[in-house]
């Protein structure tokens, strides 16, 4: 009896391999080319307005050169359209195609360049006011809108999840252009 049992362990002991044939240790997986990164921002613009901006990127991550290509879409309250007498604020939704650079730093700090070019659909309320033919004034508020274009090019670092940038930006309602300097906080991951 004890002669069996010595060769069954014996047998476990050598089909032991091959079980864990496959499988890799913990951190030892290879790394992968491409991830995927999601990258929300939030911050103050000024330049012809005065607003506060939120962006959202979807991406992808090219890991071996750090750059990183995305779809984006943003959400902008600022003060509206040049007519601050006749308009109350505007809101303002960007659509764009992004993309952000990471600098390699043997550091936790890492320094990142980032492009935005995009199109901007605006909304706001603008008081009209008007004479008839016989001189009676009339007036209303109107919801009005308008697609312009949306650019930016800034600057920062990304320290784990955490980024910061500044740049500049160019924005347009309808064919009204405007460029101005915008700072972003926000998190990466």
């Amino acid at each position: 009896m004890k002669k069996i049992t010595i060769i069954i362990i014996a047998i476990l002991f050598m089909a032991a391999p091959v079980f864990s044939y496959g499988q890799t240790e913990e951190g030892t997986q290879p790394e992968k080319n491409i991830s995927y990164t999601f990258i929300n921002e939030y911050g103050l613009y000024t330049g012809g307005t005065v607003g506060f901006t939120g962006i959202f990127v979807n991406g992808i991550k090219f890991n071996k050169t750090q750059d990183v290509i995305g779809l984006g879409i943003g959400y902008e309250v600022d003060a509206g359209p040049f007519n601050f007498y006749y308009s109350e604020g505007s809101q303002s939704v960007p659509i764009f195609v992004n993309y952000r650079h990471y600098f390699p730093s043997k550091r936790k700090l890492k320094p990142l360049v980032n492009i935005a070019v995009g199109a901007r659909f605006s909304f706001w309320t603008e008081y009209n006011y008007w004479y008839d033919d016989w001189g009676n004034y009339y007036s209303n508020w109107q919801q009005q809108k308008g697609v312009g274009l949306y650019g930016t090019a800034a600057a920062g670092f990304k320290v784990k999840a955490f980024s910061f940038t500044s740049g500049f930006f160019v924005k347009s309602w309808n064919n009204v252009y405007f460029g101005g300097v915008e700072v972003k906080v926000g998190f990466t991951f």
